[in-house]
């Protein structure tokens, strides 16, 4: 086992000497003082960041069986703060990018990796080499989400550009597409799952314009790039893409030009003065062919999925009441989010909302090949309240033909995250394939990866691979199969 800490081999992340180490790769036991938390949720428990990085290329120990035609690797990144931060400002959301792998190969889990984004933001915290590339709109943490696409695969924050990273979890570069983009991309792209195009937003706080929409064409090129014409700067942080249209969602969550009211990393607030509204424009076409159609004040985080039914538009979302309308230092929102369906007509300019569960839930996935089209099942976490917070108990798939929600169980002091489903190759159903979700163990606080069988779902997993370390609880992740991964 290769254990390599931030000052492992050439600079103070990964290269040379300066940056917090840690032999067992956790952070301090947070029933040990406050471990620097000063009270803070977001830096305690499983969300206190991991001091150091780790590279284990040797057989994981697993319970159950993995599907010996499971071969490929599992990503997912999440903010994971490189020093501690002052407690009474940090937020979630600012921690920088860690991403971490899980590699699967002929029925044995054969390695566990974890390494930070090496952004210029990082560079400029702790000495570390800043990454060659463009400069960005933002030197911002790069912690939301990690995908593929065009033989790239790229970790987003949402607020600057895409970094590149290769499989091994290395920083190559800074990404704008050949000097084409010029705003930062959206850390939730949707792949088209047959055109093979990436659909995003980029959301500039510096505008106008404040929003723009672009897609990337199979091959990555960014062949689609228009300007949509919003008032103010709002965040966008997801957008609905359908197999023919996008939805973009202009909420009431206002960008503060001042200090932040959330600390540093979520210069956002709630403004219950601004207008909330739906906008649908048909893919390829100028921003200005906008349809806008106004709905109560509210804040969506994420899409499940969207798809066309004749003229309009449906989208399943996590819905909440108001976000980002508490004080510095504490949790993001008053109330846990909704999953939603929404109907939008943009010709007649109607819009219904209807409750698809009452639980709170995030994390929103589905089947990939799915994606813009009509589907059955939608995936999730459940959550719950404690101090304040949203935490983790257990994974959720709504049946949108049969209209009825399962729910998998972890078990005591265990706590899911997303939910990634992988279809079997060759699979002709959604539930043809598995589900993969890092599963927090408090008992030894560490974390597995657990493979459920998509057509089980909701009794014993396939799998339980135990991993030599906690991964904090993040964000969103990514599959890759065995043909792209090594």
């Amino acid at each position: 086992m290769d254990e390599s800490g931030p000052g492992g081999d050439g600079d103070p992340l990964g290269r040379g000497g300066g940056g917090p180490q840690s032999a067992r790769g956790e952070a301090s036991d947070p029933d040990e003082g406050d471990g620097g938390a000063g009270g803070n949720p977001y830096l305690s428990g499983n969300f206190a960041p991991v001091t150091a990085e780790l590279a284990v290329e040797n057989p994981l120990p697993v319970d159950g069986t993995i599907p010996p035609t499971l071969e490929g690797m599992y990503l997912r990144n999440g903010p994971n703060p490189a020093a501690v931060p002052d407690p009474t400002s940090y937020h979630w959301s600012e921690g920088h990018g860690m991403v971490h792998a899980v590699g699967i190969r002929n029925g044995t889990a054969v390695s566990y990796r974890n390494r930070w984004v090496r952004t210029r933001k990082l560079a400029a915290e702790i000495g570390s080499v800043a990454p060659p590339g463009p400069a960005e709109p933002l030197d911002g943490p790069v912690n939301a989400n990690v995908v593929w696409h065009a033989g790239r695969l790229m970790a987003l924050g949402g607020s600057g550009f895409p970094h590149l990273i290769t499989p091994d979890l290395d920083t190559l570069r800074i990404e704008d597409f050949d000097a084409m983009l010029a705003s930062p991309m959206g850390a939730h792209p949707h792949v088209d799952p047959v055109t093979g195009s990436l659909a995003f937003v980029g959301a500039d706080p510096w505008g106008p314009p404040f929003l723009r929409y672009h897609e990337l064409d199979a091959a990555g090129r960014l062949v689609h790039s228009t300007s949509v014409d919003v008032p103010r700067a709002t965040l966008h942080h997801d957008v609905a893409v359908t197999a023919s249209r996008v939805a973009f969602l202009d909420l009431p969550v206002v960008h503060d030009s001042g200090p932040a009211s959330h600390g540093a990393g979520v210069p956002y607030h709630w403004d219950p003065e601004s207008p909330a509204r739906i906008g649908v424009l048909d893919r390829g076409d100028a921003g200005s062919m906008t349809r806008w159609i106004d709905i109560d004040p509210c804040f969506v985080s994420h899409v499940m999925n969207a798809f066309d039914d004749g003229g309009t538009v449906v989208l399943d979302v996590c819905r909440y009441a108001r976000m980002f309308d508490t004080a510095p230092g504490g949790p993001m929102n008053a109330y846990p989010a909704r999953l939603e369906r929404w109907r939008v007509d943009p010709v007649e300019g109607t819009f219904r909302s209807d409750p698809v569960d009452d639980r709170p839930v995030e994390l929103p996935r589905i089947d990939a090949s799915r994606a813009g089209r009509p589907y059955r099942f939608g995936y999730c976490v459940e959550t719950s309240r404690s101090d304040g917070i949203d935490i983790p108990q257990a994974l959720l798939r709504h049946d949108f033909l049969h209209g009825r929600t399962e729910r998998w169980d972890p078990g005591a002091g265990r706590s899911p995250g997303e939910p990634v489903v992988v279809r079997a190759e060759g699979g002709r159903a959604e539930d043809d394939g598995w589900v993969l979700s890092l599963v927090y163990d408090a008992r030894r606080d560490a974390s597995d990866l657990v493979v459920i069988d998509a057509s089980r779902f909701g009794e014993h997993p396939d799998a339980v691979i135990h991993l030599p370390a906690r991964v904090p609880f993040g964000f969103h992740g990514t599959w890759l199969p065995a043909a792209l991964a090594w």
